[in-house]
């Protein structure tokens, strides 16, 4: 049987590193891109895997990065819109620079990306486009309001193109983690300092220690690799596919409970 292609973005670290690995190790041809090839690491040294240079926030390297990868493996199968960056904390202390590149990265990040493979898998007459959210995509939780609002759009996105895309049979996929190693701890976060008011500065603390205290139990990025392949692979036109133990109880809950009751159970536990 003829060898599939991938292509990864955000492969330096984290999930979008994980996933190459399992990609690979399952006979796949993956094109691993990230911002810094330098960071590769020893991905050059799998076979079947190719490193390219791609920042998604720059449309011109975002276009010819992939026309090149489509050009080399003769075709991408699946697309896995991965690369991802996390302003965390009180809203009013984000600086214009933060809000730019949260949306700039994780929401336009990923439509240049699905814009410019479109066309080629139109004229192919098939391939599937993955579109990595979160739970963050579903619900609205303290401090993330900039992560949840790229998240939220990238859900909205990706629903409406299942529509446009299922006469072309081009599959989408929401891949939805929860509490993941690295995506929140790792090198992608970057905290908001809030303003200087001591009722933000306690809901602050208090958000931030129970967001560790949970990032504890967080499951590792092997989890997300799992759930992605499933995806790329799955013969249905399933949409959403939750990530980890505790992706599946957030949604469960958010799903059976009352708003109210939701958003009053999340003050409680945080204590805000």
């Amino acid at each position: 049987m003829k060898a599939k292609n991938v292509l990864i973005t955000g492969a330096s670290s984290g999930i979008g590193r994980e996933t190459v690995r399992y990609f690979a190790a399952r006979g796949w041809k993956v094109a691993a891109t990230m911002r810094n090839p330098q960071q590769a690491g020893d991905l050059i040294d799998i076979p079947g895997v190719a490193i390219y240079h791609l920042d998604v926030t720059q449309p011109h390297n975002v276009e010819e990065t992939i026309e090149k990868a489509w050009s080399d493996m003769k075709g991408i199968d699946v697309v896995v819109n991965n690369a991802g960056y996390g302003a965390l904390g009180i809203f009013e202390g984000a600086s214009d620079e933060q809000v730019i590149r949260q949306m700039d990265t994780n929401l336009l990040g990923t439509i240049r990306v699905t814009r410019v493979v479109l066309p080629l898998m139109r004229q192919k007459k098939k391939g599937t486009i993955i579109n990595i959210s979160s739970i963050a995509g579903r619900m609205g939780l303290p401090l993330y309001s900039l992560y949840h609002a790229s998240k939220f759009a990238v859900e909205g996105l990706t629903e409406s193109l299942f529509y446009e895309l299922r006469p072309f049979n081009i599959k989408v996929r929401l891949i939805e983690p929860g509490p993941i190693k690295t995506e929140f701890n790792g090198r992608s976060k970057d905290d908001i300092l809030p303003p200087d008011d001591d009722r933000y500065i306690a809901i602050s603390q208090k958000v931030t220690s129970f967001y560790h205290k949970t990032f504890r139990h967080a499951a590792q990025p092997k989890v997300v690799s799992r759930t992605i392949y499933r995806a790329a692979t799955a013969k249905n036109r399933r949409l959403r596919f939750p990530a980890g133990y505790q992706a599946k109880l957030f949604l469960l809950t958010y799903r059976i409970l009352p708003g109210s009751w939701f958003r009053w159970v999340t003050r409680f536990l945080i204590n805000i």
